[in-house]
């Protein structure tokens, strides 16, 4: 009797003791939340994590509408603060740029270590802008990109010529855009295609990339619990090892390969690419480790982002025949049917940069941008951000904000030729379209992206007419995508070309 009552006197003692427990720890985030913006009420333990549904862009962009565009969210053991209109994301890119330059690190990017490398991850300091110097001075620079202009125009003439041999078939555009993205990147970087029609392990090859970056987009538990780390519940950093491992043991030939020709003096390019700047500038804080880290990144970017982008163009022209006749019309008068398009063309093809700005701003790649970190307490909105404090910029829901746009989810390139949206760019300075971020942590490869995804898109559309199979109607194609770190279309668009040139330009 006397041990049931010790028992049910420990409970009590238990139960009280957790009560006044909890309800502390209740009073200080109510006390913290005060400071924060407002945001939705969450359950406990869980937060917020439920209401971010299956694509939480569109969640994030529904709950901003009652919470305003700067909104707290409690993701599970951490704080985040969500931007939803350009007026904030301009207060976190460039007011208090500096405070905000810095990153969360997701688990899937501790894998190997590579968040100490990487300079989409790195956090704001010298490493990071030592890689800032070399990526703008060396890699991307006006006059790298243009001593480059040859691969990348060999690239496309290789890409137009395996479309011309398979005329009247059915192809799948987002494998054709990967796969010439990939040998696009590839050439900038090694000089050489890593991709080959004719080798089945190339499909392989797409396969471990967008296989490691679709776990990397996976809501992980381990980054809303950090004392789930060591268990990885849903096997994500599992998964984005051995996806690594294996593109590092392919990019570790390539930089062994290269570093004995240079012994040698034998089997170099002509020009200098990436690879040979890179290995140029090692040292005892740049070794062989961080040349590779960045290779990673630069194709990651330049097969799956580039290349989404690409595909949505192709998809939107196709739904929208007006469209693409007019964008066929402009290349007819500035290149002509007697000739390919040419990088030196792109400058002159308004019609073809509006297309691309509106698919930025209907389809953005990335759509919650790489998220930011606040280094420091700060005051944004008349709210007061905490230290520490993730900040997620839903550039998906700016870009369809009806108080910047009309008819925001209408398809409409149009309407950046009129007089309120005619100077608006995509480079960070207009915050109502930012597909790259902004401020001092944008894309650092935008230069190249710019570059890749107007010449290839134009060289596709002045090459071939693009129909869809019989059957098929455009007034009907599915547009819708999938979440993740990257916004796919869910269903892969097959489409059939049709020359639209001499055959001896092909």
């Amino acid at each position: 009797m006397e041990e049931q009552w010790l028992i049910w006197l420990s409970a009590l003692v238990s139960s009280v003791l957790s009560y006044f427990l909890l309800d502390l720890i209740a009073k200080r985030m109510r006390k913290r939340r005060e400071y924060l913006p407002p945001g939705p009420p969450g359950w406990p333990i869980v937060g917020n994590l439920l209401q971010l549904g299956k694509n939480p862009n569109e969640s994030l962009w529904a709950l901003s509408q009652k919470y305003g565009p700067l909104m707290t969210l409690s993701l599970g053991m951490k704080t985040a603060v969500v931007v939803s209109s350009s007026e904030m994301a301009k207060e976190i890119f460039k007011t208090h740029d500096q405070n905000f330059a810095g990153r969360p690190v997701l688990e899937a990017v501790k894998v190997l270590s590579h968040h100490k490398s990487s300079i989409v991850f790195a956090q704001y300091g010298d490493y990071w802008r030592k890689l800032r110097r070399i990526a703008t001075t060396e890699l991307f620079s006006t006059s790298r990109l243009q001593a480059l202009q040859h691969l990348r125009r060999d690239q496309v003439s290789d890409m137009i010529r395996m479309v011309f041999e398979k005329r009247g078939q059915s192809l799948n555009i987002a494998h054709l855009v990967f796969y010439e993205g990939l040998n696009l990147m590839s050439n900038a970087i090694f000089s050489k295609n890593l991709f080959d029609p004719k080798n089945p392990d190339s499909a392989e090859l797409r396969n471990t990339f967008t296989e490691s970056l679709r776990l990397a987009g996976i809501p992980n538990l381990a980054d809303f619990y950090p004392f789930l780390r060591f268990l990885d519940p849903q096997g994500v950093s599992r998964g984005v090892t051995v996806h690594t491992k294996r593109l590092h043991k392919l990019l570790d030939v390539f930089i062994q390969d290269r570093l004995a020709a240079r012994r040698i003096g034998v089997d170099l390019p002509k020009e200098k690419d990436f690879l040979d700047i890179l290995l140029d500038l090692t040292a005892d804080d740049f070794t062989l480790v961080n040349v590779r880290a960045l290779v990673l990144e630069f194709l990651a970017a330049g097969s799956d982002t580039t290349t989404t982008t690409i595909e949505w163009v192709i998809v939107e022209l196709i739904a929208n025949p007006r469209v693409m006749k007019q964008a066929q019309k402009e290349l007819e008068e500035v290149v002509g049917l007697n000739k390919k398009v040419e990088e030196s063309n792109i400058n002159h093809l308004p019609y073809l940069h509006a297309i691309v700005k509106e698919v930025f701003r209907l389809h953005p790649t990335l759509p919650l941008a790489v998220p930011h970190k606040a280094d420091n307490l700060c005051e944004v909105g008349g709210y007061m951000i905490p230290k520490d404090t993730q900040v997620i910029v839903n550039v998906w829901a700016i870009g369809r904000d009806p108080k910047n746009w009309k008819e925001p989810l209408k398809f409409m390139p149009e309407r950046f030729f009129n007089c309120e949206n005619s100077k608006i760019k995509y480079k960070g300075q207009d915050f109502e379209l930012i597909p790259f971020g902004a401020g001092r942590r944008i894309c650092l490869g935008l230069p190249l992206a710019h570059q890749m995804v107007h010449y290839t898109i134009a060289t596709l559309i002045h090459s071939f007419d693009w129909n869809l199979p019989i059957g098929m109607n455009y007034e009907k194609i599915d547009m819708a995508y999938t979440f993740g770190t990257v916004l796919k279309k869910a269903i892969e668009l097959h489409a059939i070309p049709t020359p639209r040139l001499p055959n001896n330009l092909y």
